[in-house]
């Protein structure tokens, strides 16, 4: 018996290699490259910032984090993955505390960095293909920034595996329909829920 507890407190204590956790580029699409951030390692950067940057006191539980881009020359799409290790109880925190914001933030202007507010209209999709418990949203921003009009849709999927917490996020061009960006981010949100279920390393406990 002591030697099953001993073995689950070691595998608990395997930091997560966050570099095997991020999305190849084959899955987000054909021809996407990867690319690393200027912010994209540490936890200097925030992580959660729904609906602004107050209520998120599961930024205090982060371990490790790590973010990637991935872009591609001929398709208006571009997407980011960030993979997020948490002490123990943080990532379902952190999954609890962006549902509330989705849940309280439908049609709300925000304001980030000086710039007038935006709205942004908050609307949570489904995908059976997700892990459980998994928060996919579409995001319409409207407002202005440096004076110019803006009409964007953002998406972001949340899924958590034990300790450790996925978001993939999707930015497009003007003019690509909401259906596509929607598919393409699903798409890559599917194929992060793989990966998570088959890590080994997610410091135990269920999807969500």
């Amino acid at each position: 018996m002591g030697v099953i507890v001993a073995a689950i407190a070691m595998a608990a204590a395997v930091k997560p290699d966050l570099s095997r956790l991020v999305l190849r580029p084959g899955a987000v699409g054909v021809g996407f490259a990867l690319h690393q951030r200027a912010d994209g390692r540490g936890t200097a950067q925030r992580t959660l910032d729904l609906c602004g940057t107050s209520q998120y006191p599961s930024e205090r539980l982060r371990v490790d984090r790590l973010q990637v881009d991935y872009t591609n020359r001929a398709v208006p799409l571009a997407l980011s993955n960030e993979v997020v290790t948490y002490k123990p109880g943080g990532a379902a925190e952190a999954m609890r505390e962006v549902a509330q914001h989705a849940r309280t933030c439908p049609h709300k202007p925000i304001a980030f960095e000086g710039q007038p507010p935006l709205v942004y209209t908050i609307t949570r999709i489904s995908d059976a293909k997700l892990l459980a418990g998994a928060i996919a949203l579409r995001i319409d921003v409207s407002g202005k920034i440096n004076g110019k009009k803006v009409n964007a849709i953002r998406y972001a999927v949340y899924q958590r595996r034990g300790n450790v917490l996925s978001g993939v996020y999707s930015y497009a061009a003007n003019g690509v329909s909401g259906a596509v960006q929607q598919a393409f981010v699903l798409h890559a949100a599917e194929a992060s829920a793989k990966t998570l279920r088959g890590s080994a390393s997610s410091g135990g406990g269920p999807p969500a």
